[in-house]
């Protein structure tokens, strides 16, 4: 008989019976300690020595008063120097989008780098580029999950724009959770991860190189292979290894995959509480494939090599 496993969606390991936390990325089998303070102190405590400053490439802010305030002091107490918000559709009430991160942007400059969501089919899309550099962000998000692919022809002028603002481009690749299906339900809008294959920014990496690419995940346990050869072999192509990305860290080193570790970083791509689950579950991981030595890379030096090419 399978017995219980980790209720953390990023690792899954198996429980022992009677456990109150999982062994492998200290996540509490109950969820709702997650938010004790002192669970999150204590559980940053345990974290081992930590590269610093470590940057987050990838993380997301709910939409709740006290949430940046949180957002900042784990921050500071773990030594991360900035952190890429990630914006989302306007219909994920739970997190703050496009306004609500020009705002935490606005109020701790020095923390923080801000995408802006769009859907590139819209036909003010042009326009919607142009208010996301008026409010500061310097990274664009997609999701092609939603029904679209980004090598479409039709999207040329899209590409184009993004080169002439010098905005970065993040692209969701692999599966997206099921975690979200009554948002999906209100919005009348569902997701579909077989469009989460990264080769579809293959050719428009080709053709518009002035245009940085993040291949947000890392294609995941799905689509890991592809999102390596593309961030080895284009120069304008990177990849973060927040949410499903550790699976595909995972594989990588399983498999021995080649891979241009220069080019990849890491993202929290959870609230402010996840952060010592999440940074035990990338350091586990390097831990048991024998490659810790890459742990300042992914932490700390891609990241931030990433940031100053950009002129963050």
């Amino acid at each position: 008989m399978i017995g219980p496993t980790c209720p953390h969606v990023y690792c899954r390991a198996p429980l022992p019976e009677g456990a109150s936390e999982c062994a492998r990325c200290g996540h509490p089998v109950d969820a709702a300690r997650l938010r004790d303070p002192s669970l999150l102190a204590a559980a940053a405590s345990r974290l081992p020595q930590l590269p610093r400053p470590l940057i987050d490439m990838h993380t997301i802010l709910p939409a709740h008063p006290v949430a940046l305030t949180a957002q900042v002091m784990t921050m500071e107490a773990l030594g991360i120097q900035r952190a890429l918000l990630q914006s989302v559709p306007p219909e994920a009430k739970t997190l703050q989008g496009n306004q609500g991160l020009a705002e935490a942007r606005a109020k701790h400059p020095e923390r923080f780098v801000t995408s802006w969501y769009v859907d590139p089919r819209a036909a003010d899309v042009l326009a919607e580029l142009e208010r996301a550099v008026d409010g500061g962000a310097r990274v664009v998000k997609v999701l092609p999950v939603i029904g679209f692919r980004l090598d479409d022809p039709s999207l040329h002028s899209f590409w184009a724009r993004l080169a002439e603002l010098k905005l970065v481009l993040l692209v969701h690749t692999g599966f997206i959770t099921a975690r979200h299906k009554a948002e999906e339900a209100a919005a009348g809008r569902f997701f579909n991860a077989s469009a989460g294959d990264p080769l579809q920014v293959d050719e428009p990496a080709r053709r518009f190189p002035e245009v940085s690419i993040i291949i947000a995940h890392c294609g995941g346990a799905i689509f890991h292979e592809a999102a390596a050869q593309l961030v080895t072999q284009h120069d304008n192509v990177w990849g973060d290894l927040s949410g499903f990305g550790l699976f595909a860290l995972q594989r990588w080193l399983r498999l021995g995959t080649t891979l241009d570790w220069s080019k990849v970083f890491w993202g929290n791509d959870s609230p402010f509480f996840h952060y010592p689950a999440n940074l035990r579950l990338l350091l586990t991981t390097l831990e048991e494939a024998g490659a810790a030595s890459l742990t300042p890379a992914l932490l700390a030096d891609n990241g931030a090599e990433f940031c100053e090419r950009h002129a963050w």
